[in-house]
């Protein structure tokens, strides 16, 4: 098993060692909750993880396989006769002291990688039309992620909870997460009103 585990790190597609790749980590917790098919993890990357975490199709199922290979999951195909078989996955005892590991492990330092703010940084050296691009784009990306968090809340915020120490935190990231979007539509509203006023009224077409 140890083997297999130091090639699963080794074998990491994004370079990363395993205490760093994150995806990973959120797959396990998926499957701790409760079993899941490829497509089950899918759904709720768009219902629930996307505004704070996002996975392409291709990088859920690369994700299974290694975790497959490592001996962190395990794989059941369920027979059905009226639809195409479908294979589910589950946490094996490896894969949950794994998940303990990691959730008692240190958070790393948050330095991030944000274009739009690194090119907001050098804006000063073009025009402020150029600048208002960036800021109506990340306005409306910033609306758009607010939208998608108002359905996932209507969608899914009436069931009930299987498990409700579970369901607290996953309220609690979406809370913070809400929070940080609207103080960045805020600072974002405020830099395009400031930038109009300095343009002046654009000129009829």
């Amino acid at each position: 098993m140890r083997e297999q585990l130091e090639s699963f790190i080794e074998g990491n597609e994004n370079g990363e060692s395993l205490s760093r790749n994150t995806l990973r980590y959120i797959m396990l917790g998926l499957l701790w909750a409760r079993p899941m098919s490829g497509y089950d993890i899918k759904q709720t990357f768009e219902r629930a993880i996307a505004s704070y975490w996002n996975a392409g199709n291709s990088q859920i199922y690369t994700t299974l396989k290694n975790l497959h290979q490592a001996g962190l999951i395990d794989a059941e195909v369920i027979v059905q006769t009226s639809r195409p078989n479908r294979k589910v996955y589950r946490l094996t005892e490896t894969g949950q002291e794994e998940l303990s590991h990691w959730l008692q492990e240190g958070v790393p330092e948050r330095f991030t990688k944000d274009e739009f703010l690194a090119k907001l940084f050098f804006c000063g050296e073009t025009t402020d039309d150029v600048a208002l691009v960036h800021l109506r784009d990340h306005r409306e990306s910033l609306l758009t992620q607010l939208a998608h968090m108002e359905w996932a809340r209507r969608e899914y915020g009436s069931r009930t909870a299987r498990r409700p120490h579970l369901l607290e935190y996953q309220l609690l990231v979406r809370e913070y997460k809400e929070a940080v979007l609207k103080a960045g539509l805020e600072v974002t509203e405020n830099a395009i009103t400031r930038i109009e006023k300095r343009l002046g009224p654009t000129p009829a077409e």
